[in-house]
């Protein structure tokens, strides 16, 4: 009989920023997103910048914003590495407001500077997005 929950963590290169059990988890794969529920299959994958769901095992959604990385599933354990994450409680509205100015603001002449400032707004949006979850 497989197990009811998954346990799961995120850790970002500063901390740990989730470590609970829980019955499901969405991350934001690099080519869209990915659901493990118990009993999945070993697996790797590239992740991509976006909202990152759980169900923790007592019924309530956490949502986090995470910036790519790499996600581990072996034997009910999921294992999020991400060079950075924020949960809705990190993120002040007025902030976010701030951050989307100045992107609106910037006008890139080079692919490179486009590709970068459409690499920003993506983070963005995530973060936004999770801030309207909490």
């Amino acid at each position: 009989m497989a197990d009811k929950n998954l346990h799961v963590t995120v850790i970002t290169p500063a901390r740990s920023v989730f470590d609970a059990d829980a019955t499901a988890v969405v991350v934001p794969a690099f080519d869209g997103e990915l659901g493990v529920l118990p009993g999945h299959a070993a697996m790797l994958a590239l992740l991509g910048t976006g909202e990152l769901r759980v169900n923790t095992a007592d019924g309530t959604i956490k949502h986090l914003a995470i910036r790519g990385g790499f996600l581990q599933v072996n034997h009910n354990k999921v294992t999020v590495l991400t060079p950075e994450s924020v949960t809705g409680e990190d993120l002040k509205p007025d902030e976010l407001q701030k951050e989307a100015q100045k992107l609106d603001s910037e006008k890139p002449t080079k692919l490179e500077e486009r590709d970068a400032l459409d690499t920003k707004k993506q983070w963005l949006r995530a973060k936004q997005k999770v801030q309207a979850a909490k």
